[in-house]
């Protein structure tokens, strides 16, 4: 008997019926649209793809479909020009006095309560300390 640490691991290793790795029975209504078995067949050669250095079978496209910008060609969408809109962007926008001062209020809460995040009843607060009230109409 040779030593099972000299056998191929990817060998197929034949089974008898006692030792539990016998095949499941196909369920009666498991066979393909041909009258095909769902199970392989056992006496079928095993082919081991992991041996051949491309593993991926032949395109399944039907059709080839140009594609407009294919951006694996290596072309640096950095390297163009900006497409954007040469106005204002985000964080380019004066600010008046007012929302300067409510945002610095608000920081200044902030760094005093730990939290990074006010409520709302918190950011009424912080208005009326800046002297805000409601209007009656």
């Amino acid at each position: 008997m040779s030593n099972p640490a000299d056998q191929d691991p990817l060998a197929p290793r034949p089974s008898s019926p006692g030792d539990g790795d016998a095949a499941p029975e196909a369920a009666p209504g498991a066979e393909g649209a041909a009258g095909e078995s769902a199970l392989p067949d056992p006496d079928a050669p095993i082919v081991e793809r992991r041996a051949r250095p491309e593993r991926r079978g032949p395109d399944r496209r039907r059709t080839s479909v140009p594609v407009p910008d294919d951006r694996r060609k290596g072309t640096d969408r950095r390297a163009q020009a900006d497409r954007r809109d040469q106005g204002k962007r985000a964080g380019e926008y004066d600010l008046d006095a007012d929302t300067l001062e409510f945002i610095a209020a608000v920081n200044r809460f902030k760094e005093a309560s730990g939290k990074p995040f006010p409520t709302w009843s918190e950011l009424l607060g912080i208005l009326r300390d800046l002297g805000y009230e409601k209007q009656n109409p």
